[in-house]
């Protein structure tokens, strides 16, 4: 076979491959459907564009931006703000108006604009939201950087903390993250009940290694990248599960208590920060309500019975946790294909987090 030939037959199966994938694509047969960037429309840009990481406080999104999320369980488009919110603009901002700080679950991960508790949230109280939530490995001393440096800079006189104990509790400790260049902050314990924040000095902005680089081009024009996206995101899960068996961590009873014990110490400095009516609303997952449900019980648990005692002694502090709010069919509050919120999920969080609110 010459030269011609060959170059022929591999364009050839190039072809077939890109129509195949195209193919899987508009029929939505994959887990992870992708779209290459220059099939995009003029406004969107790649999910792994959207978020972005070079704040002080880590990840956060392009400003006026947008990206679309399809997945098996759902198809979600996510739009940013002038100041890169997932939210309406902020310029009519007013002292009424309540800050959202979290990870995913605030951001509204899985779901439309409408559909996130945020909405919903102001839907059922009238107030107006300002939600600064983001994901990409979000955690606890992120929450305080981004209220610190943005989200206090805008008029509000109520705050409201998601905190999810699956992931926050390690998000920020650097012992999970030795040797990753990602720029984002973590904590370093100076003292008992003192730390100071640090990032890396080798983390890079937007980091992307030579290989993910390489990757990036290829997602960026082939529609074939789909099938590799989605063959090495079901190969990571085999691994993990072949690793770790059956998914049975509990962030509620299972944290580490050093871990529990810097949260504390940064949900604390958040309240002082804000000095105003702030409420931290704890989302389980389905392995918490399991464990919860058998009978474990979560009084001697350290952030808990912190988080609790705190109530007790600030008037102006007010832990909701909504394991204490179980519906009949717990699977109904979570995506099949993801873990975060449905849209019953997320109306289901926002009615009890309205009681509280039109209740003080």
């Amino acid at each position: 076979m010459n030269n011609f030939n060959k170059v022929f037959y591999i364009l050839f199966l190039l072809f077939v491959f890109e129509l195949i994938s195209y193919g899987f694509y508009k029929l939505n047969l994959l887990e992870i459907s992708h779209k290459p960037k220059i099939y995009l429309s003029k406004n969107e840009v790649p999910n792994d564009e959207w978020w972005t990481e070079e704040n002080i406080w880590g990840a956060w999104h392009i400003k006026n931006s947008e990206t679309r999320q399809i997945r098996s369980c759902y198809n979600a488009t996510y739009i940013s703000n002038e100041v890169g919110a997932r939210d309406d603009s902020f310029l009519f901002n007013n002292p009424n108006d309540i800050i959202l700080i979290g990870d995913s679950f605030a951001e509204g991960y899985g779901v439309n604009h409408d559909n996130t508790s945020q909405k919903y949230i102001e839907n059922l109280t009238g107030f107006n939201v300002l939600n600064f939530g983001v994901s990409k490995n979000f955690g606890i001393v992120q929450y305080y950087e981004i209220y610190k440096n943005l989200a206090k800079n805008y008029k509000h006189n109520k705050l409201i903390i998601f905190f999810l104990p699956s992931n926050d509790f390690g998000e920020n400790d650097y012992n999970n993250w030795r040797g990753s260049k990602r720029y984002r902050p973590y904590y370093k314990k100076i003292e008992n009940n003192n730390y100071e924040t640090f990032i890396p000095n080798d983390a890079v902005k937007n980091y992307k290694s030579q290989t993910k680089k390489i990757k990036k081009i290829f997602k960026n024009y082939f529609w074939t990248s789909g099938l590799f996206i989605n063959l090495n995101y079901n190969y990571k899960i085999y691994r993990a599960k072949k690793k770790y068996g059956k998914d049975t961590f509990s962030g509620y009873f299972d944290s580490k208590l050093d871990q529990q014990k810097a949260a504390i110490y940064f949900i604390k400095k958040i309240i002082d920060e804000a000095n105003i009516k702030t409420y931290l609303v704890s989302i389980p997952r389905i392995q918490d309500f399991e464990r919860f449900n058998r009978g474990e019980s979560l009084q001697d648990v350290f952030w808990v019975k912190s988080l609790k005692d705190l109530t007790k002694k600030n008037k102006k502090f007010t832990f909701i946790d909504l394991i204490q709010y179980p519906t009949p069919n717990l699977e109904d509050l979570y995506l099949k294909c993801d873990g975060h919120w449905t849209i019953v999920g997320n109306k289901w969080a926002a009615e009890i987090i309205s009681s509280k609110l039109l209740r003080n």
